[in-house]
């Protein structure tokens, strides 16, 4: 098969270097496509690819490991026996909506009868708050638990300890600053940690915390109903799906196929898919934007309750609110992804690092909008709103940028900041902002590559669609879920024979077709592109999906890219 570059519709697209003769004799006995798409992914010998494929449980790690996890689960057995009033405090994303409610679910099947609170996006903005921690003194609480937040909170944890409340800290997020006076502070990213993997979600931290307060007493079902809470924030915080990830993800779409939780399946009865049929794409589009909508246009209690109601009637309103909640962030999306077009264009073009914002833009979607800009433009992108005189941004990655540092180099600028490599925020007075805008663009220049050419696509592979079948589907299978860090494969297979095209949508804004290739014939689909009328034949970029329509299953491909071939 020919190797020359494919001109798409949206792209040009290459294959990309295979895995090498080394790293392919070391996989023997794996089918060569299967150990070249490993080998790409750093997978080299077959006791990491027995894991991989297999899921091997031994990727899921002793909590024990955990910096000072046993001191914190000393306290929560001291705070069993005084029968004290703890608190979980959580945050309004999805990771931290479903931190919330795992914690909550494990602390109350430990023995105690914990009370849950979540900050209000605006009025109180991420992580523990001096107002917050007066009010849970006011129920009488002693013992604060923190999920997704805390290893900032250097203020009001000595509050809470100067008003008698001990804080347990389970945090992901890097640490930058001095060390908040804490019972414990959970965190595989603390100084001195030992723990092999560093990129659990606040949701995997409340779960591994639980499975060392839990396992021992339940060693065999600890973790009914707490693992498909744990799959969907760790797919909603974009988190990388290898090792420990991967096992959580992977055990928690088990769970979720057959969930017994009420608001789950309500919601997603709601948006008319089946628990059998959940997978990871149904978490990152359609659990998760559900989800994070209560936090962003109104407070995330809306969805904490549904993840903790039995009443199905309840979980029917709170999923109502939150589809009403969704369809408004997506306008309200829309709307400041105009804004910020309209500014990059008058600027001239992004830069290195795209900062801007408006005092128009709804604080809830700034970071959904800096997410697309880093998509259109390849640049990091940080997109603020305003309260007053002050900046309220939220910053999105761009590949080998790393926000954490950059926001650390300009930590005399800015009034608060915090995050880890892919997503961070800050808050500083306006007044600073261009001062801030000049920092990151030097930051930039010193220490990160450029932005990423988004005019070119990497497959990786060139295949003849009947290769696919089989035993190949199978194991390709096996290499799911698919997310951040383990990317869906995508292949290029030239020539095929168009014999049917329509679009589909409101404004023909998708299409479906029927191919023949090799006296098969198969289906595909694509999203939000155009096609050409009167193609007959064309080179195609694609990933392998499976399509459940009617209780039926069926293999489809997802159309990334398409070239129409010449002498139609």
């Amino acid at each position: 098969m020919s190797g020359d570059l494919i001109q798409g519709q949206r792209k040009r697209w290459r294959v990309a270097d295979p895995s090498s003769a080394e790293v392919i004799s070391s996989l023997s006995g794996i089918l060569p496509l299967v150990a070249n798409l490993l080998g790409r992914r750093g997978i080299t010998t077959r006791e990491e690819a027995r894991e991989f494929l297999d899921v091997s449980p031994d990727l899921f790690e002793d909590p024990g490991n955990l910096p000072e996890i046993a001191i914190a689960v000393e306290r929560l057995e001291i705070a069993r026996q005084r029968a004290e009033t703890v608190a979980v405090f959580g945050d309004f994303d999805a990771d931290g909506v479903t931190g919330t409610a795992l914690m909550m679910r494990a602390l109350t099947r430990y023995g105690l009868l914990p009370v849950p609170y979540i900050p209000h996006r605006v009025a109180e903005g991420h992580g523990l708050n001096n107002n917050a921690v007066d009010k849970l003194k006011d129920q009488g609480v002693t013992l604060i638990v923190t999920v997704d937040c805390g290893v900032t909170d250097v203020g009001p944890i000595a509050h809470a300890k100067n008003n008698d409340i001990d804080t347990i800290v389970t945090d992901h997020h890097l640490v930058t600053g001095s060390r908040p006076d804490a019972i414990a502070i959970i965190n595989p990213k603390a100084p001195g940690s030992n723990y092999a993997f560093h990129h659990l979600t606040g949701v995997g931290m409340a779960l591994k915390f639980s499975q060392a307060l839990l396992e021992p007493m339940h060693p065999a079902d600890w973790a009914d109903g707490l693992m498909e809470l744990a799959a969907i924030g760790t797919i909603t915080d974009m988190a990388p799906l290898v090792d420990e990830n991967r096992y959580i993800v992977n055990a928690g779409l088990e769970e979720l196929r057959s969930t017994k939780s009420v608001g789950i399946r309500t919601l997603l009865e709601s948006a008319r898919v089946h628990p059998a049929e959940a997978g990871a794409e149904t978490i990152g589009f359609t659990i998760g934007p559900r989800l994070n909508a209560a936090g962003r246009l109104g407070h995330a209690d809306t969805a904490y309750r549904l993840l903790m109601t039995d009443d199905p009637n309840e979980a029917l309103g709170l999923a109502t609110q939150l589809q009403e909640s969704n369809t408004g962030r997506q306008l309200l999306t829309e709307e400041a992804l105009q804004t910020c077009r309209l500014q990059v264009a008058e600027r001239g073009g992004p830069g290195a690092v795209v900062l801007l914002g408006s005092a128009e833009f709804n604080p809830g979607v700034v970071g959904l909008v800096a997410g697309k800009l880093v998509e259109e433009f390849g640049s990091p992108a940080a997109v603020y709103s305003l309260q007053g005189d002050t900046v309220m941004a939220s910053c999105r990655s761009a590949p080998g940028f790393h926000w954490t540092d950059a926001l650390t180099a300009c930590a005399d600028l800015l009034d608060r900041f915090g995050g880890h490599a892919q997503a961070a925020g800050f808050s500083c007075h306006i007044g600073r902002l261009q001062e801030v805008h000049q920092r990151l663009l030097a930051v930039a220049a010193e220490r990160w590559r450029g932005p990423a050419n988004l005019l070119e696509g990497v497959a990786d592979a060139e295949v003849e669609l009947s290769s696919l079948m089989g035993e190949t589907f199978q194991t390709l299978r096996r290499m799911e879920p698919f997310g951040v860090g383990n990317p869906e494969p995508v292949f290029i297979t030239r020539n095929v024979t168009i014999t049917e095209a329509r679009t589909m949508g409101a404004d023909g804004q998708h299409f479906r077709l029927k191919l023949r290739t090799g006296g098969a014939m198969w289906e595909a689909v694509a999203f939000r592109q155009e096609w050409v009328p009167g193609t007959k034949r064309a080179h195609i970029v694609y990933t392998m999906n499976v399509d459940h329509w009617n209780g039926r299953q069926r293999l489809r491909l997802t159309l990334l890219d398409y070239a129409p071939v010449g002498d139609q």
